[in-house]
C-alpha cells in the first residue's frame, strides 16, 4: 500500500523530471532499439504514437499501473496494447512478465516491432524486456543486463537482482528440465560406475 502512495505522489515530478531530462535537455532518449523487434522506453504521450508506428511498431507492453495509454490512437494506427498494470518502483508479478514475454515474441515472429514501456523506460520496461532476451535470445542474465544497458545506459543496472527475474529464470529451468532437453542428474557424475580395469 505504501508504495502505490508513494508512486502516486511522485508521480507527476518525476515524469515531468523524466520529460526534461530526454525532450528538453537530451541528456537521454525517450526509446531506444534493443533488438530489430524491440524497443524499450517511457511513456508515449498521444503525440508519440504515430512515430512509434512509423517504427514499425504493431503491438505495446505498457507496464504501468498509473496510465492506460493513448488507446485511441493505438487504434487509430492499428497497435495492440497488452496491459500488465504495476506500480511504479516496484517488478511486476511473474505471470504478467511470463505473459508480457510470449506477447513480444508473437510480434518478433510475424516481424513486427514491440514497444515496452513504464513512466521513464528504466525497470518495470526493461524487466520484461530482459526476461524476454533471456528466453528468446538465449542470453544469460548478465549478458541481457548488460546488451540493454549498451543499448539504453540510463537502465536501472540491477535488474537481475530483481525478485521476478529470479523467478522467471527458475521456471525456465523448470520447464527446460521437465521438457527433457535439459534432463536433471539426480546424482554426480562417476558415481556408481566401476572403475576400468
Amino acid at each position: 500500500m505504501f508504495s502505490r502512495l508513494y508512486a502516486r505522489t511522485v508521480f507527476w515530478p518525476t515524469l515531468t523530471w523524466n520529460f526534461l531530462l530526454a525532450r528538453v535537455l537530451r541528456r537521454r532518449q525517450w526509446w531506444n532499439r534493443i533488438d530489430d523487434h524491440v524497443i524499450v522506453g517511457a511513456y508515449p504521450f498521444s503525440r508519440d504514437v504515430a512515430s512509434l508506428r512509423g517504427e514499425g511498431v504493431r503491438a505495446v507492453v505498457n507496464t504501468c499501473e498509473e496510465y492506460q495509454g493513448p488507446q485511441r490512437e493505438y487504434d487509430q494506427h492499428g497497435i495492440e496494447q497488452l496491459h500488465i498494470p504495476t506500480t511504479d518502483f516496484t517488478h511486476p508479478q511473474l505471470a504478467d512478465v511470463e505473459a508480457a514475454v510470449e506477447f513480444v515474441e508473437k510480434y518478433s515472429l510475424q516481424n513486427d516491432t514491440v514497444y515496452i514501456h513504464c513512466k521513464a523506460g528504466r525497470a518495470r520496461s526493461a524487466t520484461v524486456a530482459l526476461c524476454w532476451l533471456i528466453k528468446y535470445r538465449d542470453m544469460t542474465a548478465k549478458q541481457a543486463q548488460q546488451h540493454l544497458l549498451a543499448a539504453r545506459p540510463h537502465i536501472n543496472p540491477h535488474l537481475t537482482t530483481r525478485p521476478v527475474v529470479q523467478q522467471f529464470i527458475a521456471a525456465l529451468k523448470t520447464a527446460e528440465a521437465e521438457s527433457g532437453y535439459f534432463p536433471a542428474i539426480e546424482e554426480p557424475l562417476g558415481v556408481g560406475i566401476p572403475p576400468e580395469a
